[in-house]
């Protein structure tokens, strides 16, 4: 039996940011961050005995990891590293692979690594800061980010990081100077736009973050949860129907985002479609289960 529709509104506003989908980390996964290899010198390959180099095992793992194949691309990785232990480019691989299937203390190892073959790598650096921002190793990965920044103050993910990092720890004053910094720096970093346009929601200043996520999504309009986002302020801004066009978009690009189905569902009932809503809220518990999770059935 699912909840009936006065326990779910009820509770609306008490779950808002819980259903606001807002992608902070910037994903390592299939991320500009990830650096190809580049060449070795030739008496790497003089030191292998393997069928294949350690270069190629290192462009296997690419292929596989570019596939989202992250389990494979760990074992190419680990092929390159028994061929040629000290191979900076199959270590960082490894890295992201291991952090894109959710192993974070293994990939800020894998990284560590990295960079003691190549400390002036930024993106690694980066990398792991994103990886010690998964565990909750917020301070931690603020530092990090600080480094790669004072080695390219110019990167505008870095700062972009550091901001979703600043806003973990409550810091949200600085981390709004961070989302204008990679703003500043690069107008066309859509994230950093829907930083800002987060924090601007927090602050209940919907129109602004109305034009903010507007920019964002001129950037991208790929990102399923920008969509998402965009609904929950039209709703706020009682938008109903521009809100279920939102909505209906997210869904378009992820059917399985509980959260886009769940805020369409509430659009849905502040426009007296009860029945539709229903069946929408339905949908949003049939994807998660526990996004009611407390609800009373």
């Amino acid at each position: 039996m699912y909840p009936n529709h006065r326990t779910i509104v009820a509770l609306y506003r008490k779950h808002l940011f819980k259903a606001l989908s807002f992608i902070l980390s910037v994903s390592i996964c299939l991320s500009s961050q990830i650096t190809s290899a580049v060449s070795m010198r030739s008496n790497v390959y003089q030191t292998s005995s393997k069928k294949y180099s350690a270069k190629k095992w290192v462009k296997n793992g690419q292929s596989k990891y570019k596939r989202a194949k992250f389990e494979r691309a760990v074992k190419a990785y680990n092929k390159a590293i028994a061929s040629y232990p000290d191979y900076f480019e199959a270590w960082d691989g490894l890295g992201n692979a291991l952090y894109c299937l959710g192993n974070y203390d293994m990939a800020v190892q894998a990284y560590d690594k990295a960079l003691s073959l190549d400390p002036n790598h930024n993106a690694t650096w980066v990398n792991k800061g994103i990886a010690l921002y998964k565990k909750g190793n917020y301070e931690d990965a603020i530092k990090l980010y600080d480094k790669a920044i004072a080695m390219d103050p110019k990167l505008a993910s870095t700062w972009y990081n550091k901001g979703v990092t600043l806003i973990a720890l409550g810091r949200h004053q600085e981390a709004m100077q961070a989302f204008e910094k990679a703003i500043e720096i690069n107008p066309q970093e859509d994230l950093a736009w829907h930083g800002k346009g987060y924090m601007l929601i927090l602050s209940e200043q919907y129109d602004n973050a109305l034009q903010l996520f507007g920019k964002a999504i001129q950037v991208n309009p790929e990102r399923g949860w920008a969509w998402n986002n965009m609904g929950i302020t039209l709703d706020k801004l009682r938008l109903f129907d521009d809100a279920i066009k939102a909505f209906n978009k997210a869904i378009e690009i992820n059917p399985k985002s509980a959260r886009a189905w769940h805020n369409k569902a509430n659009s849905l009932y502040n426009l007296g479609k009860y029945e539709e809503s229903m069946r929408t809220y339905n949908k949003a518990m049939e994807l998660d289960p526990l996004l009611y999770a407390g609800v009373k059935k």
